[in-house]
């Protein structure tokens, strides 16, 4: 039997070099984290917000030192043409982004070299990989569950909007392909969430680390495929996390080799753990580790659910939601035309959400409508985004399926008829499930 040592009283150069560089890197990617993470800081704040508002400010400034220095390097380093102005938002591959993660690489590379030669007669560095390994394991714990869970409670990847269904194929973005196509399958979205959230549980605890790197790493690396594949606005953050992975699961890729590859029996032996001899050292890491567990569960789930009820699947629908295909639009009583050249004539609303709408023209071109609807006195307000000033003010009658608008955009009197669509008739929405299929539904 082969016997292989995670850890040794004596490292190779280049053992103690690349985990001087992947330290600084993966502490100054994380950080403020775990500082940040105060377990069950949101109930905490259901007190009094005054208890921990002095402590997240200061991890404010951490956010604004990257703001001014980053700009700076990207202007004075890169020598970019145009200046860095758009921060992380939605995407997170921005070139603030990409600039961020090259100053933390460039960052680390410093502090490699300056480390190497303070402290170039050490022998080992055991209990900082210890702890490097424990903040990498509950960083990509605490991720995991948070998009899992959002993905278990349909949250992150939703039923496919009204305007979605509307939209012509075609004109689908490659991320909203991959939206829809996860979203449309509450089921599918589910076996993907509960993936994510097996890694999560499985990277809490020491003695489960192998596999659950080794099943991290599938599980993001098909989510970075994804996003590289279809152009979803998260590559940086998806390689980050896969190498956090893959640098936990590093240490176990000889031994598995020798014993799945070369048939060898092998033993891991001496996996190296600090010893606490103080019994209030052994009862807090106990305490504060389940605090963490705690806590990322419940607002797992919790976040989740109370996602759902304010966006998700089981958020309240607006007044009036629904489909509608307009049937006819008379001004200042003249009957508009339906005619496809038509920029100005409405061919569709679409009411998906609380004061909003999509309203499709009859050259398919879709605007973005603030919708506000009164239904006791029965009036709705009907304004482009872009021009606050011209607005339209109805009257309306839904009675079924019908609805009926009455009222004046500027100085026109407008009447528009419209009828709603189920979106039930959607071929997406009831082919539904069969086991049997005598011949292939491809649509």
């Amino acid at each position: 039997m082969e016997t292989t040592t995670l850890t040794n009283s004596n490292w190779s150069l280049s053992r103690k070099i690349s985990f001087r560089f992947f330290c600084s890197f993966f502490v100054l990617y994380t950080f403020p984290f775990p500082l940040n993470s105060v377990p069950f800081a949101a109930e905490i704040n259901k007190i009094s917000e005054k208890i921990l508002h002095w402590y997240f400010a200061a991890f404010e400034y951490v956010t604004t030192f990257w703001h001014w220095l980053i700009p700076g390097v990207g202007k004075s380093l890169l020598s970019l043409k145009k200046p860095i102005t758009i921060f992380t938002n939605g995407s997170g591959d921005t070139t603030y982004d990409y600039v961020l993660v090259l100053t933390m690489v460039l960052l680390s590379i410093i502090s490699c070299i300056v480390w190497s030669i303070l402290d170039r007669n050490r022998k080992s560095y055991n209990t900082a990989y210890y702890w490097l390994c424990v903040l990498l394991r509950y960083f990509l714990a605490v991720i995991m569950l948070s998009y899992g869970f959002s993905k278990v409670f349909h949250l992150q990847m939703p039923y496919p909007y009204l305007s979605r269904l509307v939209q012509p194929y075609g004109d689908s973005s490659p991320m909203g392909l991959v939206w829809t196509y996860i979203g449309q399958s509450k089921a599918f979205s589910a076996v993907l969430g509960w993936s994510e959230v097996i890694c999560g549980v499985l990277l809490f605890f020491r003695k489960t680390t192998l596999i659950g790197a080794l099943f991290t790493l599938i599980v993001m690396g098909n989510v970075m495929v994804v996003n590289f594949c279809y152009d979803v606005p998260v590559k940086l953050f998806s390689s980050v996390l896969e190498l956090m992975a893959l640098y936990l699961a590093a240490p176990y890729l000889k031994i598995l080799y020798q014993a799945l590859i070369q048939h060898k029996p092998t033993h891991i032996n001496n996996y190296y753990q600090p010893v606490f001899t103080k019994r209030w050292q052994v009862i807090g890491i106990k305490v504060l580790k389940i605090l963490i567990i705690a806590d990322a569960l419940f607002y797992g789930v919790k976040g989740s659910i109370d996602g759902g009820k304010q966006y998700g699947d089981n958020a309240p629908r607006p007044p009036l939601y629904g489909i509608y295909n307009t049937e006819m639009v008379i001004r200042n009583n003249d009957t508009i035309p339906p005619l496809t050249t038509d920029t100005w004539r409405w061919k569709q609303v679409i009411i998906q959400s609380k004061n909003y709408a999509r309203i499709k023209l009859m050259n398919d071109s879709m605007l973005n409508y603030n919708f506000q609807v009164d239904t006791a006195l029965k009036k709705a307000t009907v304004y482009n985004f872009l021009d606050t000033l011209t607005k339209a003010r109805f009257n309306y009658i839904k009675d079924g399926d019908d609805l009926i608008l009455r009222g004046k955009m500027g100085f026109d009197s407008l009447f528009v008829k419209l009828k709603r669509y189920d979106e039930k008739k959607f071929r997406l929405m009831n082919r539904g499930f069969h086991w049997i299929n005598e011949y292939p539904y491809n649509r």
